[in-house]
C-alpha cells in the first residue's frame, strides 16, 4: 500500500492519474494517429466496402415481408444494469524530501500492522468490464473484430513502467546492509549494489519511447531505512519514533517536482519495500495482523531482487495500471513504441521468451543461489506441481510486460512460496526446503499461459460436453472423438500445417479497434514488434506455431468407460498434458479463427455474478458448481488470460572490461535494437574505468535532461 504523510483536508492534491477511466471506448478519430489512419487509401475502401455492404443488407431487411416468427419476442424494454460508479483517485500529498547529513530522502510513516496483510480479492481487469458480453463472444468465437464490437473504440492499453532500484552506495542502506552481512556471515556479491547512473538515463530513454502513450505514470519501488533520529516523536507527537521510515530517492531527482509530472513528462510515485511487502498464505488460510508483524520482522530489510520482485503484486490499484512494463534500471527502451508492443486489450500481454531455451523443474536447492538459477528451477517445479510437469522458456532478461491483476492472483495462489520468497534477505541467503526463492517474473509469465490453457480445456470438457449433469458417458465421448475427427479405430494422427488466419488477422482487428499496431512501417524509426504467437490459436507445447503433428490415443485420452468431466478435465489438465495439448492443438486444426470449437453453446440465462470470473485458485476433486451461463464465463475467461509471445530485436550485454564496455556499447550505437540490458560484470580493477566508460556512452545517447532532474 502506498502511503505518504497526509496534509490538512482541503489541502490535498489529486494525481495526474485522475484521468484515467475504467471505461477506455473512445469515438473513432480521438486522435491524429486514427485520422491518419482513416485517410489511408486502402484502409478508406475496405471501411467503405464494409458499410455500403450493411447498407445492402438494411435494405434487403427492410424490404422483405413479414413473416410469422415462432420465438417469443420479449415486449418489455431491455434492462441496462446501471454502470458502477468510477472509483475515485487517491488524494495524497505531495512528498516532501527530508535531509540526513547531504543526502535526502523520502520520510513517511509504518502502515498500522493490519496493512501488512495481503488483500485477498482477487481482482478483475478494468478494461474488460468496458466490452459487452455480446462483443465478447464474437470476438473469442471468431477471432474477428467486428459488429458489434465496432460500434466503439476501445482504445491503446494505458500501462504504467514499475522501476526496482537501489543505491547501493547510499549511507544509511550500506550501513544496514553491513549490520546484516555482520549477523548472517553472508556475502553478496558488490555488482549487485553498484550503479553507473543507469536509472537517469533509463528513464530518459523510456520518456523518448513512450512519449504517446496515453496516461502513463512511472512508479520507483526503493527500499527503506529506519530514520536515525530515534529519540524523538514528530511534531504532532502522534508518531512513535520506530514506525517513521526514511525512502531511499535518486539524489538527483526532484520528488516534488516529478510527483506531477512537468511539460508532458509523466509523474513519478516513489513506493518503499516497507509500503509494498504484504503477507500471503496458502489459499483458504487464515492469517492475522500479528503473523505478518512477526514476518515483516523477517524480511526487512531487503537487499534481494527475487524478494522485492516477489511483491510488486501488491503495488496500489488505485494508483498503478492494470498493464505495467517492468524494468530495472540498467534496462532501457531504446526506440519509440506504440503500447501494443506490450499490451493491448484484444490480445493481451506481450510476452518476450527464449523458446528454444527451456527451465526444467529443480526442487533441490542446489542451484546457484546468488544467480537466478536456484529461483528459475523452483519456480517452474511449482508450476508443474500445479499445472503439469514440463519444461518452460526462459524470459528474456529485458522490460517485461506484465499484468497487475494475474500477478496478484498468482500470488494468492502460491501466497506460501511467495511469503517465503523474502526470507532469503540477500539472494540465496536462505535455503531451507519449500522455502526457495521463487523467480516472480518466470512465474507471472507462465502463470498466465497455464490459466489459458486450463481455460480452454475447461471450457471444453466439463462446460461443452460435460453440462449439468457433469457426466461422460460412452455416447459422448463417442461424440468427442468424432469431433476431434476420430473415427473407427483408437488413434487418430493428425499430420498437416493448421490453416489459420490468425497472425493474418491482427493487424486488422487492432486497426478495427481502434489500436495501433505493434508493427512499424519504418523500423529506422520505430521499434518494431512481432506477434509471433498469439492465444487465439489455443496452446503451443512449443511455444512457437501449433503442432503439425499429433497423435490422440482414444483409450488413454479420452476413455471409453463412464467418467465424471471434473475428473477427465483435471486429467488433461494437470496429469497426461501431452494427451491434453494434443486435443487443444487438433481441435485448433477444425477452424479457421478463434475458440468457438471450446465453447458451449449459447445460453439464454444470465451471465455469472461472479467478478473477476475465475476457475479456483487450487483445483478441488470435485467440480464446482456450473455457472448460470458457461458460454459467458468460459468467454471472459479466455479474455482474462489472453496472451501474445512476441519478439522484438534486442541487445544484453555483460561486460567485464571497460575495453568490452565501449565494444559491446559502440555495436549497440550501430544496430537499432527495440530493447537492451547491461548485467554490470566489471572485474574489480575495471570498475573505475568501465564505470566512466558507461557514463560517457548514457551521456552520449541521451543527452536530454528531465525537467525533474536536478
Amino acid at each position: 500500500m502506498f502511503s505518504l504523510r497526509f496534509l490538512p483536508p482541503g489541502s490535498m492534491m489529486k494525481l495526474a492519474f485522475s484521468t484515467r477511466k475504467s471505461f477506455l471506448y473512445r469515438p473513432l478519430g480521438g486522435n491524429a494517429h486514427f485520422r491518419n489512419l482513416l485517410f489511408n487509401r486502402f484502409r478508406f475502401i475496405a471501411v467503405f466496402l464494409i458499410v455500403l455492404s450493411s447498407l445492402t443488407t438494411i435494405s434487403f431487411i427492410i424490404i422483405q415481408q413479414p413473416y410469422e416468427s415462432e420465438l417469443d419476442i420479449p415486449t418489455s424494454p431491455l434492462a441496462i444494469p446501471p454502470v458502477p460508479p468510477e472509483p475515485s483517485a487517491p488524494e495524497i500529498a505531495p512528498p516532501v524530501p527530508e535531509f540526513v547529513g547531504s543526502s535526502v530522502y523520502h520520510p513517511f510513516v509504518l502502515p498500522p500492522s493490519s496493512k501488512y496483510l495481503a488483500d485477498q480479492t482477487v481482482r478483475s481487469i478494468k478494461a474488460h468490464k468496458s466490452i459487452s458480453d455480446e462483443c465478447l463472444d464474437r470476438w473469442v468465437a471468431t477471432g474477428q473484430w467486428e459488429a458489434p464490437c465496432t460500434e466503439n473504440m476501445v482504445d491503446d492499453a494505458m500501462i504504467d513502467l514499475v522501476y526496482t532500484w537501489v543505491n547501493g552506495s547510499d549511507p544509511l542502506h550500506e550501513k544496514a546492509r553491513m549490520e546484516l552481512e555482520g549477523a548472517t556471515n553472508y556475502n553478496p556479491a558488490e555488482a549487485r549494489f553498484r550503479e553507473h547512473d543507469e536509472l537517469r538515463y533509463s528513464l530518459r530513454a523510456a520518456h523518448d519511447a513512450t512519449a504517446g502513450w496515453l496516461d502513463t505514470i512511472v512508479h520507483i519501488v526503493t527500499p527503506d531505512v529506519p530514520h536515525p533520529d530515534t529519540e524523538t516523536q514528530d511534531a504532532l507527537n502522534t508518531t512513535s519514533a520506530d514506525q517513521r521510515r526514511l525512502g531511499l530517492v535518486p539524489q538527483w531527482l526532484d520528488i516534488r517536482r516529478a510527483f506531477n509530472g512537468s511539460d508532458g513528462e509523466p509523474p513519478i510515485i516513489l513506493h518503499h519495500d516497507s509500503q509494498v511487502f504484504r503477507l500471503t498464505g496458502r489459499p483458504g488460510a487464515t492469517l492475522t495482523p500479528a503473523d505478518a508483524t512477526d514476518w515483516l520482522g523477517k524480511v526487512l530489510p531487503s537487499f534481494n531482487s527475487h524478494a522485492i520482485e516477489s511483491q510488486l503484486a501488491h503495488l496500489d490499484p488505485g494508483m498503478v495500471a492494470d498493464n505495467i512494463v517492468a524494468l530495472n534500471d540498467d534496462q532501457f527502451l531504446m526506440m519509440p513504441l506504440p503500447p501494443s508492443a506490450f499490451h493491448s486489450t484484444l490480445y493481451g500481454p506481450v510476452f518476450r521468451m527464449q523458446s528454444n531455451f527451456r527451465v526444467g523443474g529443480d526442487a533441490s536447492g542446489n542451484a546457484d543461489g546468488g544467480g537466478e538459477w536456484r529461483s528459475l528451477g523452483w519456480a517452474s517445479h511449482l508450476m508443474s506441481q500445479r499445472f503439469g510437469d514440463r519444461k518452460r522458456p526462459y524470459m528474456q532478461h529485458n522490460a517485461r510486460a506484465l499484468s497487475l491483476p494475474l500477478m496478484h492472483e498468482m500470488s494468492l495462489a502460491f501466497g506460501s512460496y511467495f511469503a517465503a520468497t523474502p526470507l532469503s534477505q540477500f539472494r540465496g541467503s536462505h535455503n531451507a526446503s519449500e522455502e526457495l526463492e521463487v523467480n516472480t517474473i518466470f512465474m507471472a509469465t507462465h502463470y498466465v499461459i497455464e490459466r489459458h490453457r486450463e481455460a480452454l480445456l475447461w471450457s471444453w470438457v466439463v462446460a461443452k460436453w460435460g453440462g449439468r449433469l457433469g457426466v461422460l458417458d460412452r455416447d459422448q465421448k463417442k461424440r468427442m472423438w468424432r469431433e476431434l475427427g476420430g473415427r473407427e479405430g483408437d488413434t487418430l494422427q493428425l499430420q498437416q500445417e493448421a490453416k489459420r488466419s490468425t497472425k493474418a488477422d491482427i493487424d486488422f482487428n487492432l486497426w478495427m479497434a481502434g489500436v495501433q499496431s505493434p508493427t512499424s512501417p519504418n523500423s529506422q524509426v520505430m521499434g518494431n514488434t512481432i506477434y509471433s504467437w498469439v492465444s487465439m490459436d489455443g496452446f503451443s507445447a512449443s511455444f512457437l506455431k501449433l503442432a503439425d503433428v499429433t497423435t490422440i490415443k482414444r483409450r488413454e485420452c479420452i476413455g471409453e468407460e463412464t467418467e465424471l468431466a471434473w475428473d477427465m478435465f483435471l486429467r488433461l489438465a494437470q496429469k497426461d498434458i501431452t494427451c491434453g495439448d494434443d486435443v487443444i492443438a487438433t481441435l485448433m486444426h477444425a477452424s479457421p479463427s478463434g475458440l468457438s470449437v471450446f465453447l458451449p453453446p449459447p445460453s439464454t440465462q444470465p451471465s455469472s455474478d461472479l467478478d473477476p470470473i475465475i476457475l479456483p485458485l487450487e483445483m478441488p476433486a470435485e467440480a464446482p458448481p456450473l455457472p448460470p451461463n458457461p458460454r459467458a464465463f468460459a468467454v471472459r475467461l479466455f479474455m482474462r488470460y489472453a496472451y501474445v509471445i512476441g519478439s522484438s530485436t534486442q541487445s544484453f550485454i555483460t561486460p567485464k572490461s571497460a575495453r568490452q564496455a565501449a565494444t559491446l556499447l559502440g555495436n549497440v550505437s550501430r544496430r537499432k535494437d527495440v530493447l537492451m540490458c547491461i548485467n554490470d560484470d566489471l572485474v574489480d580493477n575495471q570498475v573505475v574505468a568501465g564505470d566512466k566508460v558507461m557514463r560517457d556512452w548514457f551521456r552520449r545517447r541521451w543527452p536530454n535532461k528531465l525537467q525533474y532532474e536536478m
